[in-house]
């Protein structure tokens, strides 16, 4: 498989560096596209949660050190809050294959919430698999408009795979989406013999 997607993954693991907004991959059914985008997930965590090695030991003080210096003073302290960016902070990311995330977000709408294109709009890495497998229709134009848009203003990183061309793509989201996906991801096309087709 890696002779035929090597383009393919160097995208992917700039992603997962932090050094590119996103990754389009192109190609037919069964040459590897999910399983990059899985890959590139474990990626993006690991390079963003720190391990037990690099973690800073905190002093803490004895409980009779804490009830003495209170006492001291005389007056009840604030209770000690970590700052956020003192938690370790681990990355949400979103997986969702196209034809689960129309069907989720059309649901969600109906019972007039808003959550599910929240957490689209504002984790810190988006994956969205098997672009074009959903029935196009003026609310998934628009909400995947919506998300992308978000994402691109904010410079937050996706990542999309399709078995669609250049040409369906055009006719199914329009050249708006396939510009800002130009703008912001690296496209790259994988070819090569179905894997799945192989294996079985």
């Amino acid at each position: 498989m890696t002779r035929f997607n090597a383009a393919a993954h160097e995208a992917c693991a700039k992603v997962a560096r932090g050094e590119a907004e996103g990754v389009f991959l192109l190609g037919p059914v069964g040459v590897g596209k999910t399983h990059l985008l899985i890959g590139l997930m474990k990626a993006f965590v690991a390079h963003r949660v720190p391990s037990p090695d690099d973690e800073e030991l905190v002093e803490v003080p004895r409980l009779r050190e804490l009830v003495e210096r209170e006492s001291a003073t005389g007056e009840e302290s604030e209770p000690v809050v970590l700052d956020p960016l003192e938690r370790a902070h681990e990355p949400e990311v979103e997986f969702w294959p196209m034809l689960d995330l129309v069907s989720e977000l059309r649901a969600e709408i109906k019972a007039g919430e808003l959550e599910l294109s929240r957490r689209c709009r504002t984790c810190d890495l988006l994956v969205i698999d098997d672009l074009g497998a959903e029935r196009a229709t003026d609310f998934v134009r628009e909400e995947l408009d919506r998300i992308v848009d978000w994402r691109y203003r904010d410079r937050r990183p996706i990542a999309v795979a399709t078995n669609l061309d250049d040409r369906e793509i055009v006719e199914k989201y329009g050249w708006r989406a396939i510009s800002r996906w130009t703008e912001s991801c690296e496209r790259v096309r994988i070819e090569g013999p179905d894997y799945r087709a192989e294996r079985s």
